[in-house]
């Protein structure tokens, strides 16, 4: 009995044996491929087809021209090569060491198809694979993820630690070249720990790490990034999904790039980013960074070269560490912080720039940058040697070697613009308006609290000069205020700009003035002015028209008396007179109304009486008038 079961033992294993043998020399035959097609039709009948079967020693299979049948849209591949594990069954699995896919074309996106649970794939590999799905395209991918586990999604990219390349990604019109991604890709929190791609010339590259709010970007790097009109920022798609994916910056640094978007444009420009949240306002930062520079950088129609600054972004606070720039032939300097309702500079300092206004808005940055601030402080400010020439607008004006040193100024607050704190100087070494000169002009003034005194206001002038102080209480709603000028050698030509004669007057006056008031609002200084102006006219000069004759009359005037009493300004008659001249000159006006004001110049020459009305610019001629005595132009 033993003897027949050794018997049957040593037949059974040599009937095994056999077939193992048998089946390895199959292996090798050109019976392979049509008995694996037999067997894989039995176990999964009008499901996978294959054009020829390769096996290489120990368990590498390769499938030449493979069709999985799992939808509409059957997956073709140009061949699958399958590396079993030597232990080919392990916890109830079959084990698959590597499983890749060659030369398939996914025109319609993933397949949708779930891996089988009884087999388990330790590497999953991808090469020269196209993928078209909606409006993506994706030409040469090629990668592998390990131990790959599909999401419940099956139309989704397996989770698990992946390498892929791609040669180009299209989307709505634009592409990314030579894509690179290393990561680990899992349902939360995924890391890429290296990326890098090409687009519009620029190169792309860096690391993410991904949070419940989105995908921060770190140590990332943008070199010879390039965006102009020829080359805009790509569509609102592109925009939306990086909005909707990416949430923070971590670090980021844009290098060598030309950048041109709306009224801003940055030539060679290199900044880095850090921690920045890319959803809230440049106000709502924790504790962000920025650092540029460029050479040169075109905002509201102004270029600044070499400029470079650093900023620190906090809760409703932006601190800059360092701004320096040259401008208009000069150098800038500044440091402090903004908040949305007050900027602080703790210095300023601009040296040697020259400023010409030429056209109107051709620099409009200070009153569009400021005007929305509340509250503005300098606490050193030093100006050197500016030149300043307004040529836009009449009259025209230039400030030559203009200097201004300050203080602890206080210059608006709770958006009332003035000196509210602070010591400032001013001088000049030319400053003109129209054909009026001044040389080494000085102005300095002080205040604190809104108690402000004008100590020192004097302008030397060719023939002249004028010398002026003042304070002023800006603390309480009326705002007080007192003057005292005075004035000799002062050309009323400066004055032609601002009130327009029906004739021309060409005089030097000399005067003192004293006067105060409430400048809380029009009302409150139209009741209010009181003072008076004491002078006279000297080396006067009338031009004017009479008939198609141009008369020129030079004149001298007696003593002018303008008194204002509470807003009512009264000048009584005064006397002109020159060689074949007399004339006089009388007006009143009342602040709370001043349409009706009159200001009238009655001129006397020969046997005709010219009439100017010169707040209108009116003209009228009486010819053949009585003949006036000129000893007394007064009586008629």
């Amino acid at each position: 009995m033993m003897k027949k079961l050794l018997t049957l033992g040593i037949a059974s294993l040599l009937v095994m044996t056999s077939g193992v043998l048998l089946l390895f020399a199959l292996l090798h035959t050109r019976y392979l491929t049509p008995c694996a097609q037999w067997f894989v039709n039995q176990l999964w009948p009008q499901t996978v087809t294959f054009h020829q079967l390769e096996y290489t020693y120990p368990l590498h299979f390769r499938f030449i021209n493979p069709t999985l049948y799992l939808s509409s849209n059957p997956f073709h591949a140009q061949q699958v090569d399958i590396w079993l594990n030597p232990r080919l069954r392990k916890q109830g699995q079959w084990q698959i060491d590597s499983l890749l896919i060659d030369g398939a074309n996914l025109s319609s996106g993933l397949p949708s198809y779930q891996w089988p649970k009884q087999w388990a794939l330790h590497q999953l590999a991808i090469r020269n694979i196209d993928y078209v799905h909606h409006d993506w395209i994706i030409r040469g991918l090629s990668g592998q993820i390990e131990q790959p586990q599909w999401p419940a999604t099956t139309h989704s990219l397996p989770y698990g630690k992946l390498q892929l390349s791609a040669e180009q990604v299209y989307w709505q019109g634009e592409a990314l070249s030579q894509l690179l991604i290393d990561a680990d890709h899992r349902a939360q929190q995924s890391t890429i720990y290296g990326f890098s791609f090409a687009w519009r010339q620029a190169l792309f590259s860096g690391q993410a790490e991904q949070y419940p709010q989105g995908w921060s970007l770190v140590n990332a790097t943008i070199n010879r990034l390039n965006i102009t009109p020829n080359s805009p920022l790509p569509p609102l798609a592109w925009r939306q999904l990086i909005e909707k994916h990416l949430f923070h910056i971590n670090s980021l640094d844009v290098l060598n790039s030309d950048i041109q978007q709306g009224d801003l444009t940055l030539n060679n420009v290199s900044f880095s980013l850090e921690n920045l949240l890319l959803t809230p306002s440049w106000w709502q930062q924790e504790n962000g960074y920025l650092s540029l520079n460029a050479d040169s950088l075109l905002w509201q129609n102004q270029q600044w070269n070499e400029p470079t600054f650093k900023l620190e972004l906090t809760p409703k606070k932006i601190t800059i560490t360092e701004f320096t720039a040259d401008w208009l032939d000069g150098h800038v300097q500044f440091n402090g912080f903004v908040t949305p309702d007050e900027l602080y500079l703790h210095r300023l300092a601009i040296s040697r720039s020259r400023w010409i206004q030429e056209q109107i808005d051709q620099f409009s940055l200070p009153s569009h940058a400021l005007s929305a601030l509340k509250n503005l402080h300098i606490e050193q400010l030093n100006l050197n040697n500016l030149q300043l020439i307004q040529l836009a607008d009449s009259p025209h004006w230039q400030l030559s070697g203009f200097n201004a040193a300050g203080q602890g100024l206080e210059l608006k607050r709770h958006g009332r613009w003035g000196l509210w704190n602070g010591q400032l100087t001013l001088s000049a070494n030319n400053a003109s308006i129209e054909q009026t000169l001044t040389s080494q002009a000085i102005v300095e003034v002080s205040s604190h609290n809104g108690l402000g005194h004008i100590t020192r206001a004097f302008f030397p002038l060719e023939q002249g000069y004028l010398d002026a102080t003042a304070s002023w209480d800006a603390t309480t709603a009326s705002a007080p205020w007192q003057l005292q000028l005075h004035a000799d050698g002062l050309p009323l030509q400066l004055f032609k700009h601002w009130i327009p004669l029906p004739l021309n007057v060409d005089a030097l006056a000399e005067f003192t003035v004293t006067a105060q008031g409430l400048a809380g609002d029009y009302p409150m200084f139209s009741h209010s002015l009181t003072g008076q102006l004491n002078g006279y006219l000297r080396q006067g000069i009338f031009t004017y028209q009479h008939h198609d004759t141009l008369v020129v009359q030079p004149f001298e005037s007696d003593a002018i008396q303008l008194t204002a009493d509470r807003g009512r300004l009264q000048l009584p008659p005064i006397s002109l007179s020159g060689p074949k001249l007399n004339a006089k000159l009388d007006g009143q006006l009342d602040l709370l109304t001043p349409d009706q004001a009159k200001l009238e110049l009655h001129l006397w020459q020969d046997c005709t009486e010219h009439h100017f009305d010169l707040l209108r610019e009116q003209q009228t001629t009486q010819v053949n008038a009585p003949c006036r005595s000129t000893a007394n132009p007064s009586t008629r």
